[in-house]
């Protein structure tokens, strides 16, 4: 599965160039003729100073819990992958600088997998869901030269995520077994919590942009998130036919992998003072016919 998305991800690479070649339009200059666009398209620039956007963001975000012992391989750590959306508002500068920040709905997991391959028991748990983010880019590499109108961007930024202390769930499972001729139960418990102070996540990403239109452009990305904090906990209590009593805990930080496509729409622009590109590659003409 993880092979098809980088597939397809680069796929979208190698043909998206193309589409925005010919959005001229965005960053077009006030006609005064033929000779003049000639020169603008070959030696001038962007003309924006900065611009304001709304953005979605849909993604798929994996996250594993820590796990502190396995309990001699009774338990296991599951690997969660789910969906998640967001929605920001950013600030871009000279198409070359952003910053921006809003809200993502993205649960942090603690997944107990109990018993052998075969026959396999998973309980999963999750958080309120809810963050609040906040992220710098920048462009590392322009695809479509001077203009900007493509390129990769590497971003880094930090998630607020919310916490209510709550307990979330607990299970108890129960197999029994023989000691000398008495049946004797082995029982597994598992108590589940929301940590009661606010934690958080750091960022580090990689993005592909392409202006699509005047105002819209796409975006693909892949990040990776680390816990700076653990906002669930799932403790296992086992406890044998024996007598022998095993304790373990599963951290949930939210520590994992993203891969998401954004929708910018850009609302607000301002444009810088243009320079007559004719001055600056020789003497102006005292008329252009």
């Amino acid at each position: 599965m993880m092979k098809n998305y980088v597939l397809f991800f680069l796929l979208l690479i190698v043909t998206l160039p193309t589409v925005g070649q010919d959005m001229m339009d965005y960053y077009r200059l006030p006609e005064r003729n033929n000779t003049s666009g000639r020169l603008l398209a070959r030696y001038g620039g962007p003309t924006i100073r900065d611009r304001w956007y709304f953005a979605v963001d849909g993604f798929v975000r994996t996250d594993r819990a820590r796990l502190e012992n396995s309990l001699n391989g009774l338990v296991e750590s599951g690997l969660v992958t789910k969906a998640g959306w967001g929605a920001m508002i950013g600030w871009s500068y000279r198409e070359r600088w952003a910053i921006e920040g809003g809200y993502a709905r993205m649960p942090i997991h603690t997944q107990v997998t109990v018993g052998n391959a075969y026959r396999p028991t998973s309980f999963r748990y999750t958080n309120v869901g809810n963050a609040f983010m906040f992220r710098g880019k920048r462009l590392i590499a322009s695809t479509s030269g001077r203009w900007l109108r493509s390129g990769f961007w590497l971003s880094a930024g930090m998630h607020l995520v919310p916490t209510n202390g709550q307990q979330e769930a607990r299970f108890t499972l129960v197999r029994y077994g023989y000691w000398g001729k008495m049946e004797v139960p082995d029982t597994l418990r598992s108590l589940t919590n929301e940590s009661p102070q606010i934690t958080a996540l750091a960022e580090l990403g990689a993005e592909y942009n392409v202006r699509l239109s005047n105002a819209v452009d796409i975006g693909f990305s892949v990040r990776r998130l680390w816990g700076l904090g653990n906002a669930l906990t799932t403790d296992v209590r086992y406890a044998s036919s024996r007598g022998m009593v095993q304790q373990t805990t599963l951290h949930g930080a939210g520590t994992g992998m993203s891969y998401g496509v954004s929708i910018r729409y850009t609302y607000a622009l301002r444009r810088t003072r243009t320079t007559n590109v004719l001055e600056v590659k020789g003497n102006a003409p005292s008329r252009i016919r």
